[in-house]
């Protein structure tokens, strides 16, 4: 309204505006905040292996998400019905019941935004992009050394701090509005149709694995997906408890103990029994590998003080061995070994 009063602009072109620039505000702020998260593991709490800060990472952009939505809700239905509320205190649980369902717009907007966005940009790679263009428009590619270029060319690596809250975060919406309004649920399954596509490609031929969690983060990924279930859950209950519904939320009213029980056993019976080693499997590990075992004299050495003897790194490594096709021969540390 404002847009179109004061700017005199097309009122379909205000309205299109009016109704993606939010959509395109909440994504804009989403995809900044796990480089703060980032920060805040690696500098303040000076967590140390990339898996923690990963998994630092997953929780707090999760829950932050998570507020995100149920902020959203309850503050556009209490926004949108506030006249209402006002004249009719009396009926506000009402009037909230009937302004929920109103605001699945928006999270549809924002699945097809994501899907129709969100999902390119990953395919597009842009800072692997801007690495190149800036390659391309400021230097010039035969005067840089090889270390130069492998930074250009570098393969990227698939962040669970960043790519799983992205998909939990859809989850949560569709666990949300899945029996207040079912309409959410084909943009849902399509965006995860095409996240199939997309990340299957790319974790296929484009990323390339920087360190090993060894499986860590499937579990937190799983107890994120069941409190996305919860949530759900209780808000089913509440929108029936609105709707001047008895029976339906003593009905549901079960459900999340349930799902939390569960959640619970899934933590004895899977999580902790794989995060330690089974006397069986000790047993086995001592009976047949002890013996392969020989005594290295440089194991308690400090590993660059027992590092082979390595050659420069040349200016230019010829075409076929070149980092970009994913040679194995040249070090992180920019130096030829010797047996290469």
């Amino acid at each position: 309204q404002w847009m179109s009063s004061s700017l005199d602009v097309n009122p379909k072109f205000s309205s299109f505006v009016n109704g993606y620039l939010p959509v395109v505000a909440l994504l804009g702020i989403i995809s900044i905040l796990p480089l703060i998260f980032q920060g805040f593991a690696q500098k303040f709490e000076s967590r140390k292996t990339k898996t923690d800060v990963q998994d630092s990472m997953l929780g707090r952009y999760f829950y932050y998400q998570l507020a995100n939505i149920y902020v959203t809700v309850t503050a556009g239905s209490i926004w949108t019905s506030l006249g209402e509320v006002m004249d009719h205190p009396g009926s506000i649980f009402d009037i909230l019941g009937n302004s929920m369902p109103n605001l699945v717009g928006f999270f549809v907007t924002l699945l097809a935004t994501k899907t129709l966005a969100g999902l390119p940009i990953v395919i597009l790679r842009p800072v692997a992009l801007l690495r190149k263009l800036v390659l391309r428009l400021i230097f010039r590619q035969k005067y840089l050394s090889q270390r130069e270029l492998n930074e250009v060319y570098k393969r990227e690596t698939l962040l669970g701090g960043w790519q799983y809250p992205n998909l939990l975060f859809v989850v949560v919406i569709c666990f949300t509005y899945a029996c207040i309004s079912p309409i959410i649920l084909p943009f849902g399954a399509l965006f995860f149709f095409m996240s199939l596509i997309v990340y299957k490609k790319q974790v296929l031929l484009v990323y390339a694995p920087e360190h090993e969690s060894g499986g860590t983060m499937f579990p937190s990924a799983c107890v994120r997906t069941l409190i996305g279930l919860i949530c759900g859950q209780v808000t089913m209950i509440g929108y029936t408890i609105l709707r001047s519904s008895f029976y339906q939320p003593l009905a549901l009213l079960p459900l999340p103990f349930i799902t939390y029980v569960m959640m619970q056993s899934f933590d004895r019976i899977y999580t902790v029994p794989s995060s330690l080693l089974s006397l069986e499997r000790a047993c086995q590990l001592d009976q047949y590998c002890m013996a392969k075992i020989r005594f290295d004299e440089n194991l308690y050495r400090q590993p660059v003080m027992a590092e082979a003897r390595l050659e420069p790194l040349p200016y230019r490594v010829s075409e076929h061995n070149s980092p970009r096709m994913g040679s194995s021969s040249i070090s992180p540390l920019g130096v030829l070994n010797e047996d290469s």
